[in-house]
């Protein structure tokens, strides 16, 4: 998902629900209502992006950066085996914890460095010792 949040431009999206019947209408063509995880503010967005298509995203939440698990991670089930057998590749979305298999390649390595520079940014800037 390339969309950034309007208010802080934060990536750290995910889905929200629709309101209206139109809203729901407009998730089918790729209009979908979202939530900033860092401010809370809602705002609807194009999620599609056409030259994106040849990617995996993750199923649950969209995203497209994404690690690889193994066999020791994780026990797939019979179906995800036979889409491994039949060349799927093992994707992880850090974010929401999902594994799944796809036949696209990933856009984008996920990095734990964002992670952690986030993590610093909404560290308390007053670390001097008063109360």
């Amino acid at each position: 998902m390339t969309v950034c949040c309007p208010d802080c431009g934060s990536r750290y999206l995910r889905p929200s629900r629709s309101r209206s019947l139109t809203e729901r209408l407009r998730d089918f063509i790729g209009i979908s209502p979202l939530r900033c995880g860092d401010c809370g503010r809602r705002f609807i967005a194009r999620t599609w992006d056409l030259s994106l298509f040849v990617y995996s995203r993750c199923p649950k939440c969209l995203r497209q950066d994404l690690n690889v698990w193994t066999d020791e991670q994780y026990w797939p089930g019979a179906m995800m085996k036979l889409k491994i057998r039949l060349g799927g590749h093992r994707w992880r979305c850090e974010y929401c914890r999902h594994n799944f298999v796809g036949f696209r390649p990933r856009l984008e390595v996920f990095s734990f460095n964002r992670w952690r520079e986030r993590a610093q940014a909404q560290e308390p800037k007053n670390k001097n010792g008063s109360k």
